[in-house]
C-alpha cells in the first residue's frame, strides 16, 4: 500500500474521532454497525449492540434512546464520511489518477474506517422501508456529496490523459458501484479468497497509453 493511502486512512480515522468525540459512543457505533450488518435493521436489538460492545443495555441507553437513534446516527456519519473521504483525496498532492488510486486503496483496506460496514448501511437505507424516516432522509440528502468531489477529479484526469473520455458522472457511478459491491463482498466472505487489487478495480477508467 502506498504511504499516501496510509495517510488517507489515518485522516479518515481522525475525521471519525472528530465527528464522534466520546470513545464510548464510538465503540457503541462501531459495534452497532457490525450488528446491523449481520442482523439487518429489523432483527437488531439494543441488547445485541450492548453485548457486542461489552456494555450493559442501561449504559447504551445513557447515550442513545433507541436503536432507531443509533441507526440514524450511523447513516449520518456514513453520509458525511463518504463525501469527506473523497474530499481528503482530492486535496492531496499528486496526479488525478494517483489520488483516485490512493482513495481506492484506503476504501478497500480491511481495517479502514471507510470500509467498515458503512456502505452496506447506506444500501439498506436506500432500499428498506423499515428503517427510520430520518435516516432515509439524511441518506438521500447527502448521497451526492462523494460525487461532488470525485467528478472534478475525474475531469482533471481526463484532461491529463490518464482517464478515458467517458461521461464523468457515469465513471463516478461505476466507481462507487464497484466500491460498494466489494465492501459487501468483503463482509459476506468468511474465508480467505482472492480479492481484486486496486489496479484491477480502476482498469475500467484508465486510459491506455
Amino acid at each position: 500500500m502506498f504511504s499516501q493511502s496510509q495517510q488517507l486512512k489515518q485522516k479518515l480515522s481522525e475525521g471519525f474521532e472528530e465527528l464522534v468525540s466520546e470513545s464510548a459512543v464510538r465503540q457503541i457505533i462501531i459495534h452497532a454497525i457490525e450488528v446491523f450488518s449481520r442482523k439487518g435493521y429489523v432483527g437488531a436489538k439494543i441488547k445485541d449492540i450492548a453485548s457486542s460492545a461489552g456494555f450493559s443495555q442501561g449504559y447504551v441507553y445513557t447515550y442513545f434512546k433507541s436503536k432507531e437513534e443509533i441507526f440514524t446516527k450511523i447513516v449520518e456519519l456514513a453520509s458525511e464520511g463518504a463525501g469527506q473521504a473523497v474530499q481528503y483525496a482530492a486535496e492531496m498532492s499528486g496526479s488525478p489518477l494517483e489520488r483516485i488510486t490512493w482513495l481506492t486503496e484506503a476504501f478497500l483496506s480491511p481495517d479502514s474506517i471507510a470500509m467498515q460496514h458503512w456502505k452496506l448501511i447506506l444500501i439498506q437505507t436506500a432500499t428498506s422501508d423499515a428503517i427510520p424516516k430520518e435516516a432515509n432522509r439524511i441518506s438521500k440528502e447527502n448521497m451526492k456529496k462523494p460525487f461532488e468531489h470525485l467528478i472534478p477529479l475525474i475531469i482533471q484526469g481526463q484532461k491529463a490523459g490518464e482517464i478515458i473520455e467517458e461521461d464523468p458522472l457515469l465513471l463516478a457511478i461505476t466507481y462507487f458501484s464497484f466500491i460498494q459491491g466489494l465492501g459487501i463482498a468483503r463482509m459476506q466472505t468468511t474465508g480467505q479468497i482472492p480479492f481484486p487489487s486496486t489496479e484491477i478495480v480502476l482498469r475500467f477508467m484508465k486510459k491506455e497509453k
